[in-house]
């Protein structure tokens, strides 16, 4: 009899222990791809928020107003960085954020009109989850001048996130495994009391 209910209860226990895995490696990886998305949106959102707030002076030089919307922008080592650079590379604006700090070694402009995201591991420092949109500014009727908008925002602000929700996910699968294996060895139990 007690050979029945120990297999009985290890192979329901298998099944409780491959369940709950499986759902909470799908669950985080779920949130992992969602927190990037929405990382990635607002980040697109800030560049276009850039975009709109950019525009040409008497010179032909590209300007950004000293006051943005995003005050984060304007707080030195915030966490958001935004830049501005030419086709050839050369940083035309900076925000205030990046004062004091070596610009970031960022991956190639995408090509005009389309953009780009990835993380930009910065040494010595946190790594930049970072979206860039190139464009061209017409300056005069088929006269363009290219343009790429770049802004960056601290990996470890995300990766705090998931991590939460990690321990916090592990944490109730754990319980409601425990508790599940325990509910099943008293039905086990309770079930073959006949047989005994």
């Amino acid at each position: 009899m007690r050979s029945i209910t120990a297999r009985l209860l290890i192979a329901a226990s298998v099944v409780i222990v491959a369940f709950f895995g499986l759902t909470g490696l799908a669950l985080d990886k779920a949130f992992r791809d969602s927190a990037y998305n929405a990382v990635r949106e607002r980040l697109q959102a800030q560049v276009y928020m850039l975009l709109g707030a950019a525009n040409m002076d008497a010179q032909q030089q590209l300007q950004l107003p000293k006051a943005l919307p995003e005050v984060r922008f304007l707080v030195p080592d915030s966490g958001l960085y935004a830049m501005v650079l030419d086709h050839q590379g050369d940083t035309v604006w900076r925000s205030d954020s990046l004062l004091g700090q070596p610009l970031p070694a960022l991956p190639p402009a995408p090509a005009r009109g389309n953009n780009y995201f990835g993380l930009v591991h910065t040494p010595g420092r946190a790594d930049l989850l970072t979206f860039g949109f190139s464009i061209a500014w017409e300056l005069n009727p088929n006269d363009y001048r290219g343009y790429t908008f770049w802004v960056a925002e601290n990996e470890s602000n995300l990766q705090a996130q998931v991590n939460s929700f990690r321990r916090s996910l592990w944490f109730w699968l754990l319980a409601a495994g425990f508790f599940l294996t325990l509910a099943q060895v008293l039905i086990l139990r309770w079930s073959l009391q006949p047989l005994r």
